[in-house]
This record gives C-alpha cells, structure tokens and sequence, in this order.
C-alpha cells in the first residue's frame, strides 16, 4: 500500500515541465466537469488542480482553485471544512491587492458559518465583504454577490427587517448585471426574502425573473436546487398550492435526469412531506418520510436531525406518540454528534506548502 504523503512527494520532484504539463491537463478536466453536478469530483479536481499550482508556486492559480474548492465543499455540505479553506485563503498575499477577490472568499466565509449556524460571525463578515465591496468602483457582478451573501445571512440570523432593508441596492443592482448566473441568484435571493418577510406576490415575482435567467444557463442540477429550495420557502411562508407542487415535480424530474445525490433527494422528501402535510395529507407524509431515511441511510447520506424532527411532529399529529418520541430522541443525538465534531482540512492543506 503507498504510504500516507507518497504522491506529493512525487510531485515536489518531478521537473517543473513536467508539473506543468500534469497542472494544465488537471485545470481542463476540472473544466470539463465543473457544471456537470456532480459536485464532489468537481471537488476532487480542484483539490487536484491547487496542489499542483501550490507546487508550481503559482498562487494566483492555487488560490483560484482553492475557491473552487469552498465552493464545493459548501454545496456538499462540508461547511466547516468550507470555512478553513476560506481561511487559507484569506492568508495569501493576494488578499491585499486583490479586493474583488477577496470580497468572493468573504461570501464564501460568511456561507460556510451561515450554514453552521454560527449566525453573528456570518453576518460580520458579510458586513466585512460588504465594506470592501464599497471601496471598489464599477464591479456589479461583485457587488450582486455581496449584498445577496449580507441578506441571506440576516434572514437565517432572523433579522429579516434588515435584510429587507437592503433589498432595493440589490434589485437595482442586479438590473446591470451581465452574468446571468450571478443574476439568477440575485432574484432567488431576493425571492426567499419576500416570502421571508410574507410578501408572497413580491416572492413570486423575483423567483420568475430568477426562473427565467437560470433556465438560460442549462445547469439541471441548480435547476434542481432552485426549484426545491422555492417550493421551501413558500410551504414556511404557509403557501401550498399548485406553483408549490410544480416547483417540487420540477425539483424532482431534474433530480431523475441527473441523478442527485443521496443529500439532496432526502431534502426534496422532505419539501414534499411537508408540502403533505400542509394539504392535510399527514400518513402520506410520514410513509414517505420513513422511506426517505431508510433510502438516504442506504444513500449513505449523513444524518439530518430536521428531518428526524419533521417525522417526530408528524408522528405526533398522528397520535403515535412513541415513535415520535423515538425521533426526537434521535435528532437530539444528531444535533449533539455534529455539534462535538471536529473538522480537519485534507491532509495537504496542513503542510507548510499552503502558507504564503
């Protein structure tokens, strides 16, 4: 068996040629697959691509793909590694001339800590990004992505007057901005925080102009996201009708086409359970909420305390008091297990090589 650090001792001697040969035909790959949807071997290819740039000494490139790498990470899950790599990055040099760069790894800093609910550190460094973003002229694109980071935040800090008071400076940003795919987010952003703050009709609306630019970019995959996710916020903005149930059959012809992963589809069961029990429907829920475990535990998918949760408040409805009692016991030890972990960066990312 090779032993632990082999490989990059191989790479630390080849001839610089040959590393540039391995680096550029690592970065094409890594662009082949990148809107694939896949997104943990896009991970495994930017992971790839930075420790070769990294040997190469090359950290324009290496930060780039360590970028690529937190961005992955987020949308896999893996929100406290997400953050460390955003702290690596945060070290380099090219933090202090690079300011529309840094504004993304802030963005980026502030999601990892959004979602672990570390919620005041989130919103400070989005306030951060924020503060930089205003010393830089004539960036829409860079502006859109900090004031949706800023407001996505807020919501989940639940400072939803907040955020909704800095909505228009993004509305009217995104009105100039040419990337379609940071437009799209820009409208779903702002979708979430109308149906947040219960302006269901403004909700609507922003969510089919986040429709319409994200249809133009042929990625199934946040085709997916987006739909599940609007079916999400709708059913907490005590909305369940027919739009509902299309975003939810959307979400999940998408997931059909490419496959989603075992995360992913356990989080759309659990769109549709609730989408259930809003319609009264509370045994089709529960069936499909036990289906759903069993299928995400065999996904190997892990555990979702807020799932466990959502089945104990059904079972409770039903009357099945000790199965509920069951599940909340088991999302107690869910949310007690990940509150204990530790996180380590891969075991490249702890060497000296990653240091400016």
């Amino acid at each position: 068996m090779e032993a632990p650090g082999a490989t990059w001792s191989i790479i630390e001697v080849m001839p610089h040629r040959s590393l540039q040969f391995l680096a550029a035909k690592a970065e094409a790959h890594h662009r082949s697959i990148r809107n694939a949807g896949d997104q943990q071997q896009v991970l495994e290819a930017a992971a790839e691509c930075a420790r070769l740039y990294g040997a190469l000494g090359d950290q324009a490139k290496e930060s780039d793909f360590l970028y690529d790498m937190g961005k992955s990470q987020i949308l896999t899950g893996a929100y406290a590694v997400a953050f460390q790599t955003a702290e690596t990055i945060l070290d380099f040099p090219r933090m202090q001339g690079d300011l529309l760069f840094k504004v993304q790894v802030l963005i980026l800093r502030a999601a990892a800590l959004r979602n672990q609910s570390r919620h005041d550190e989130a919103v400070d460094t989005a306030r951060t990004a924020l503060a930089v973003m205003e010393t830089i002229q004539d960036s829409h694109h860079a502006r859109a992505e900090a004031y949706q980071g800023i407001i996505a935040c807020l919501v989940e800090a639940d400072k939803t007057d907040e955020a909704w008071a800095i909505h228009h400076p993004l509305s009217r940003t995104l009105e100039h901005v040419e990337d379609t795919l940071v437009a799209g987010q820009g409208f779903w952003t702002l979708g979430n925080l109308a149906f947040a703050k219960g302006h269901v009709t403004d909700g609507f609306s922003y969510h089919q102009r986040a429709a319409d630019k994200l249809q133009q970019i042929n990625d199934i995959h946040m085709w997916a996201r987006f739909n599940n996710a609007s079916a999400d916020v709708q059913l907490q903005a005590g909305v369940a009708n027919q739009s509902t149930d299309d975003c939810i059959l959307r979400a999940r012809l998408a997931y059909d086409i490419i496959g989603g992963n075992a995360v992913e589809l356990l989080g759309l069961a659990g769109t549709r359970a609730r989408w259930h029990v809003a319609n009264g429907d509370l045994e089709q829920a529960s069936s499909l909420l036990e289906k759903a475990l069993v299928d995400a535990d065999a996904g190997g998918a892990p555990e979702d305390a807020s799932v466990h949760l959502l089945w104990s408040q059904v079972l409770d409805a039903l009357g099945r008091t000790e199965a509920a009692e069951r599940e909340r016991d088991h999302a107690t030890r869910i949310k007690k297990t990940v509150e204990g972990a530790t996180y380590a960066l891969p075991a490249r990312l702890t060497t000296s090589s990653w240091s400016p």
